[in-house]
């Protein structure tokens, strides 16, 4: 052991600890263990936990030790005594003393828990370290279990193995309140399912009890326990249907409950007409709903009829894109049931290729499904239903005949291809022709159908479509062609609400975007949004500009906010101030939310600026995630909470030292175009904006409170500090403005009180730690220097442009 390290730790030299700081890394690096095993000794003397000399020497001897295995990268060398350190705390009792204080042990613990555990990636310290990590979860300190969850959070991504088998101890942990963990339990099922099948029924019911993350964790564990054991959740099916009326798990629940319905049909029968419900309210939940009535419809024939009735109707009211999901359901109910339709099942297959297919389709269904009623029915409905057979087949036919034009273009060689606006125009109002010929075949389906004895989940989506109207749209001739989406919302507004067809009979017009989910949500609810948005501009402000950005961390949003007014002494006129934010999703919302508060017209998915936040959206996207649709309008306005902690971080990255809300202007504006008064005082040569006493620290150990008191002087674009107490003593030092890279808050520990009075500044070769004699100080230093080294940067762009 070293000469140093013997002095301090067998004779208790206090004094002498600090020295160790003085010594390289690499003098001490052999002797750690011997050290660590010192230590071990000394905290487990019977009067160590009232020894207050013997805890400062182990907490700087540990503090150091850590430090140089870091620094060495030893920690495989040592890795063993330092576990041994740590177990030896778990014979003492580690609850906190009082509010917030920790035992001597427990500090102890804390200490090395990270040196440890953020080797995560190296199998043969995690095999050590594993096992009592796992042992602190149940000592009741909830500081050192959130440190230790977050650890073993990373080790479960890096080697899930090494944790599968303490499954039962982090499900218990879970359990008692550490959600943190629920992350760590979709790592562990696939090698250990046992112990978290037993305790499902209580993992699930404490769904509603966790924040909005947990929520997300425990839903990818009930997707893993459907893929893998759907069985298992068969019996928790009626608390899986509680959650899908909420719109953050609506989704994930369906998947899980999709699996399940495979697996144990039988026990979703009991919730068809709940389903059914829910999927009227949510029309993009019915793709899920779709395969849950499939699954079940393979029961028996009833079911399946009832099945059957239901996906059909839905083929009238669902985005094309989800047509062919449906029909890969009601072709596996054919082919199990060919009586059904008489063996029609082929012709369902090709549905999803052909325009000409469905309704070819649609009318030997409804002339199948309508002969046992008409055997029982008077004459004149069976005149009627033949009526209307008649008319589908002639929009059959005009359907046909437009496909074929179709197909001819689409097989038509690239270069020789013109679409022009007319032409765009012509093939959207085939589109539509085509939806309501589909309309009138399914209204009559459903209408024949619904009299025939097709058991107990007959009851079908209530469709709009009157059987004796038919569509025909305006020829494009009737008025130019929209150039912008504003030009499109009013082209839409002024079309008339009906128009004639070739017999000279009135027919409904459908706007264009009443299939535009996003379009619908925003025109629903334009009224909150412009409310919320009119508070929410005065706490948030709205990023300039926005570039997703990879991290270590996932997708960040980096953001950038200049001052729109631009002054003579503007902080940002040149330049911008940037940030980086991992809520990229909820910057993206709120971006939408202020473009949409700022016209009268709702935005829809074919306006370039929405197409744009698409964009960043799919950037951020993971496979499986929602749409960026589907995310925007899941919740009119974000959650209270979500608003403040966008406030937080711009608040911990001194944004509004930089700017503040004008009501005059209605917007964001800088420090100085805020304060013009003070802007004038502040540009005078040799005018200082703020100068006083603050301390300095000299060792940058924060464990060591060494502080010289100094006197600071702000002026111009330098930040000058004399050795002594007095401004009027010599030998100057400078910091100068335009090479600092930050200013920081020094983060306190959770047991203090109050706002902090330390602050760094870190320029591109040193880092300063200055301390105010109190906050309110504090706060005026870092505005102060905030505000100065955005205007130094600030002056340096400007005269690098006039240069240029």
């Amino acid at each position: 052991m070293h000469q140093l390290f013997r002095l301090v730790l067998g004779q208790r030299d206090l004094s002498r600890a600090g020295d160790l700081f003085s010594l390289d890394d690499s003098e001490i690096e052999d002797c750690l263990s011997q050290a660590l095993e010192e230590i071990k000794v000394i905290s487990c003397a019977p009067d160590y936990l009232t020894n207050d000399n013997d805890q400062a020497v182990v907490e700087i001897c540990i503090t150091r030790i850590t430090t140089a295995i870091r620094e060495t990268g030893s920690i495989e060398k040592h890795g063993a005594a330092l576990v041994s350190l740590w177990e030896s705390c778990l014979e003492h009792n580690l609850q906190p003393q009082g509010k917030d204080e920790d035992t001597p042990h427990a500090k102890i613990a804390s200490d090395i828990t990270s040196c440890i555990l953020q080797n995560y990636n190296r199998p043969p310290v995690m095999a050590l370290a594993v096992p009592v990590a796992v042992r602190f979860l149940q000592q009741g300190n909830q500081e050192l279990s959130r440190n230790m969850s977050s650890y073993l959070s990373l080790a479960a991504i890096a080697k899930a193995e090494l944790l599968a088998q303490h499954t039962e101890a982090i499900t218990c942990s879970v359990l008692g309140g550490n959600a943190m963990l629920l992350r760590v339990l979709p790592s562990v099922y696939p090698r250990h399912p046992e112990p978290i099948h037993q305790r499902i029924r209580e993992l699930t019911a404490m769904m509603s009890q966790l924040d909005q993350a947990g929520r997300q964790h425990l839903l990818r564990l009930l997707q893993m326990i459907s893929d893998l054991h759907p069985l298992v959740l068969s019996s928790l099916v009626q608390s899986l249907i509680g959650y899908i009326n909420d719109s953050d798990l609506s989704d994930a629940a369906l998947g899980v409950l999709v699996n399940v319905a495979q697996a144990s049909p039988a026990s979703l029968i009991a919730f068809l007409s709940t389903l059914r419900n829910v999927g009227q309210k949510n029309p993009w939940l019915l793709g899920h709903i779709a395969k849950i009535h499939g699954a079940v419809g393979l029961t028996s024939e009833p079911h399946a009829r009832g099945a059957l009735q239901y996906l059909v109707s839905l083929l009238a009211s669902m985005e094309h894109s989800a047509h062919h999901t449906l029909l890969l359901e009601i072709r596996c109910l054919t082919d199990r049931y060919t009586s059904i339709l008489g063996g029609g099942g082929k012709d369902i297959y090709r549905m999803s290729n052909s325009f000409t297919a469905i309704a070819r389709l649609l009318g030997r269904k409804l002339e199948d499904l309508s002969r046992p009623c008409e055997a029982e029915s008077s004459s004149d409905m069976f005149t009627e239903t033949q009526c209307l057979q008649v008319k589908i087949q002639a929009f059959e036919q005009k359907i046909g005949d437009e496909v074929e034009e179709l197909e001819e273009e689409a097989a038509s060689p690239g270069p020789q291809r013109r679409h022009s606006l007319g032409q765009a125009a012509r093939d959207e109002r085939r589109e539509m022709r085509f939806n309501r010929s589909k309309s009138l075949a399914l209204h009559a389906v459903r209408t024949r159908s619904i009299n025939s004895d097709s058991g107990p989940e007959g009851e079908g989506v209530d469709l709009s479509a009157e059987p004796d109207v038919c569509e025909a749209c305006p020829s494009p001739e009737t008025g130019p062609a929209p150039t912008t989406p504003q030009e499109n919302h009013k082209l839409t507004e002024k079309q008339p609400d009906t128009s004639l067809n070739s017999e000279g009979q009135k027919v409904a017009f459908v706007d264009p975007r009443e299939g535009d989910r996003l379009w619908i949500h925003l025109r629903d609810n334009m009224e909150e949004i412009k409310t919320f948005c009119a508070e929410m501009i005065k706490q948030i402000p709205i990023p300039e500009h926005c570039v997703i950005e990879d991290s270590h961390c996932g997708c960040v949003a980096k953001l950038s906010f200049s001052c729109p007014l631009k002054g003579h002494y503007c902080l940002y006129g040149k330049s911008c101030f940037s940030l980086c934010s991992c809520q990229p999703h909820l910057w993206i919302q709120i971006m939408l939310l202020a473009l949409q508060s700022k016209v009268s017209e709702a935005l829809c998915c074919q306006d370039e600026c929405v197409q744009q936040l698409r964009k960043l959206w799919e950037k951020t996207q993971l496979t499986g995630a929602h749409s960026f649709e589907l995310a925007m309008t899941q919740t009119t306005v974000p959650h209270k909470k979500d608003v403040d902690s966008l406030q937080m971080y711009l608040e911990e990255v001194r944004f509004f030292d930089l700017f503040s809300y004008s009501e005059e202007e209605g917007g964001w504006l800088c420090f100085m175009c805020s304060n013009p008064e003070k802007a004038t005082v502040v540009n005078q040569d040799g005018q200082p904006l703020i100068e006083g006493k603050l301390k300095e620290k000299q060792v940058r150990w924060k464990f060591i409170k060494r502080w010289k008191t100094r006197y600071f002087t702000l002026a111009g674009n330098q930040l000058l500090f004399r050795r002594g107490k007095s401004k009027d003593e010599m030998d100057n030092s400078t910091i100068e403005l335009s090479k600092v890279q930050s200013v920081k808050v020094v983060a306190k520990k959770r047991r203090d009180r109050g706002l902090p009075r330390a602050f760094e500044i870190f320029t591109d070769s040193k880092t300063y730690v200055l301390k105010a004699q109190d906050e309110k100080h504090a706060e005026e230093w870092l505005q102060c220097i905030n505000v100065a080294v955005a205007q130094a940067k600030e002056r340096e762009n400007r005269e690098a442009t006039t240069y240029l």
